[in-house]
C-alpha cells in the first residue's frame, strides 16, 4: 500500500506542476499580447514574436516608425507590483544583449538602429492589468 501511495503522489505532484506551468505559460501569452498591442497603439509594428535561439528567446521584435528595430522583453506578474523590473537582472541584460547581437548580425541590422525595451505587465487576479513600458531600459553597450 505504501508504494502505492507514493506512486500517486508523484504524480499527482507531476500533475500539479505541469498544471502551474500551464497557467504560467498562459498568463506570459496574455501578457505577450497585450504587450503587442500596446506597442502598436504607440507606433511600434511587431514583425515576429518568440524568436529562440541557442542561448535563449527574444519575446517581441517590433520595428520603430523611424526605423529602428526594437526587441522586446515582456515580464508579466500577478503579484508583486515591481517583481517584473526585479526579473531584469545583470545576467539577463548580459543575455539579452547577446542575443539581440545573434540576431542584428543574422538578419543583417548591423546598421540600423537596435535597442532592447521592457514592458512589464503587473495582472493581479480579477482586475484590470497595468501596463509599464520602459524604452531603452537595457542598453547594447553593456
Amino acid at each position: 500500500m505504501s508504494a502505492l501511495f507514493a506512486w500517486c503522489r508523484r504524480r499527482w505532484s507531476a500533475w500539479r506542476g505541469a498544471e502551474r506551468r500551464d497557467d504560467r505559460h498562459q498568463l506570459g501569452q496574455r501578457g505577450e499580447d497585450l504587450a503587442v498591442s500596446h506597442l502598436a497603439s504607440i507606433g511600434l509594428r511587431c514583425i515576429d514574436r518568440n524568436v529562440r535561439l541557442r542561448g535563449g528567446e527574444i519575446d517581441l521584435i517590433c520595428e520603430a516608425r523611424d526605423g529602428a528595430i526594437v526587441f522586446v522583453e515582456v515580464k508579466t506578474r500577478t503579484g508583486d507590483e515591481y517583481a517584473g523590473e526585479l526579473a531584469i537582472n545583470r545576467a539577463k541584460r548580459a543575455r539579452l544583449i547577446r542575443l539581440v547581437q545573434m540576431i542584428a548580425r543574422r538578419r543583417r541590422w548591423l546598421t540600423r538602429r537596435l535597442r532592447i525595451d521592457v514592458v512589464v505587465i503587473v495582472w493581479p487576479e480579477g482586475d484590470e492589468p497595468v501596463v509599464r513600458h520602459h524604452p531603452s531600459a537595457v542598453t547594447l553597450d553593456g
